[in-house]
């Protein structure tokens, strides 16, 4: 059974060491791509290109949050709002995307999306399989495959880390350990406990007072580095308030 826990002693305030840059802001691309000679991957496939011209009317959906998505898409005109929501339901995520946006990359790795990707618009696109995508970038270990792997893994552990923060303190603290689980026991001294407080947005002492509460449950051992004892009733207390 998860455990019980009162109001969440979290303090949302993020901890602030210095005053970082101001970040430069991304412009919405509204500028439809007409001209497949024009278009970057047009040109990157000299005349070849492999995607098929299709379109989505208002409302339609491209991919449900969840779903594993066989095509990828690459929007020539139109917009689309890509959203995530909790498991319980409080929207998480809504953003927009525009001509020249890439979407559903998951289909390359066989991944499910994060997100339900939507038209707003009426939307023209080129859509083309994960499969054919990747013989197209090149084979398995050819330098562009490898890289573009890379890159999703990187943008993979981005979005993971800004989820981080979202619920409250011991269920953060419970997706952490789980997802963190055997690098957190094979090098316990690897990561100060002041920077994974940090990195889940909570004061350092109140990451100690999740972790006690967790070893009291019998879930993890944290006497030396965090060692996970009870995975399933582990991953029912990072579900417990994830719309926090």
């Amino acid at each position: 059974m998860p455990s019980k826990r009162g109001p969440s002693s979290c303090n949302q305030t993020a901890i602030k060491w210095h005053d970082p840059p101001a970040p430069e802001v991304s412009v919405l691309s509204i500028s439809p791509v007409t001209d497949c000679q024009a278009c970057s991957l047009g040109i990157a496939s000299q005349g070849r290109c492999r995607l098929t011209p299709t379109a989505r009317e208002p409302g339609a959906t491209l991919c449900a949050q969840g779903e594993r998505p066989r095509t990828v898409y690459f929007i020539k005109e139109g917009f689309v709002a890509l959203s995530a929501v909790s498991p319980r339901g409080t929207e998480l995520v809504l953003t927009l995307r525009g001509p020249t946006s890439l979407l559903c990359t998951e289909a390359l790795h066989g991944e499910p999306s994060p997100f339900e990707v939507r038209a707003l618009s009426r939307v023209k696109l080129c859509g083309i399989s994960g499969d054919t995508m990747s013989q197209w970038i090149g084979p398995e270990k050819s330098p562009a495959r490898v890289v573009l792997d890379l890159l999703l893994a990187e943008s993979r552990m981005q979005r993971d880390e800004v989820n981080w923060r979202q619920g409250d303190c011991l269920s953060r603290v419970a997706r952490f350990a789980l997802a963190h689980a055997r690098f957190l026991a094979d090098r316990p001294n690897a990561v100060r406990k002041q920077v994974v407080a940090r990195l889940l947005g909570m004061r350092p002492e109140t990451l100690s007072r999740c972790l006690t509460r967790l070893e009291r449950d019998g879930v993890l051992d944290a006497s030396r580095g965090v060692r996970v004892l009870d995975a399933r009733r582990l991953a029912a207390i990072a579900l417990e308030d994830t719309a926090a």
